[in-house]
């Protein structure tokens, strides 16, 4: 599979040395977090992404030809307990997180564009609590894996009206389960 791969990327990755980092984009219930994998801020398209340092890890992003749905994690230590309430209610289920790898230059500048590892979303949390620190591990799902799961969604105009209040498309389908059609012979 071909990359798209920015020619700044490109020559950096073809030298002597290189200075990689990931970039990581999470939305929260109240806000969207931008971090990245070295320590202090990094600015880039407009956002500010902190640096989390030794307190981040990221788990293996793993990637084949054949459609499976893959997922990883990210993990944050160092956090106060006393923040276990309000990290607790501030985790969404189903929001975005993309995951980038990106090069940098002598000055932390991003060479060229990043390259998305992963898109997906939020599954569920782990929490460690500690007695002095707090450890919140998020596990990343792929939007493959919506393929394996059920659909709830029913072949009923109630369930029709909820998405599209004037579709009058399914309003006889109730009526056809009580129906007794007879085959000509």
């Amino acid at each position: 599979m071909p990359r798209n791969i920015s020619a700044p990327m490109v020559a950096s990755l073809t030298s002597n040395q290189i200075r990689p980092a990931f970039l990581a984009i999470i939305t929260f219930r109240t806000q969207t977090v931008y971090c990245w994998t070295g320590a202090g801020n990094l600015t880039y398209n407009g956002n500010i992404y902190l640096g989390v340092g030794d307190f981040g890890k990221l788990a293996p992003i793993t990637e084949a030809t054949n459609v499976q749905a893959y997922s990883t994690s990210i993990e944050l230590s160092g956090i106060d307990p006393n923040l276990l309430a309000e990290s607790l209610t501030d985790i969404q289920v189903g929001a975005p997180a993309s995951i980038y790898f990106a090069l940098l230059d002598s000055s932390n500048n991003i060479l060229g564009t990043p390259y998305p590892m992963f898109v997906g979303c939020v599954d569920k949390p782990s929490i460690q609590v500690g007695t002095k620190q707090m450890t919140i591990s998020l596990a990343l799902e792929s939007k493959l894996a919506n393929l394996q799961r059920a659909s709830l969604r029913r072949y009923t105009s109630a369930d029709q009206q909820l998405y599209y209040p004037s579709d009058c498309a399914f309003a006889w389908v109730e009526s056809l389960s009580d129906q007794a059609l007879k085959w000509a012979a």
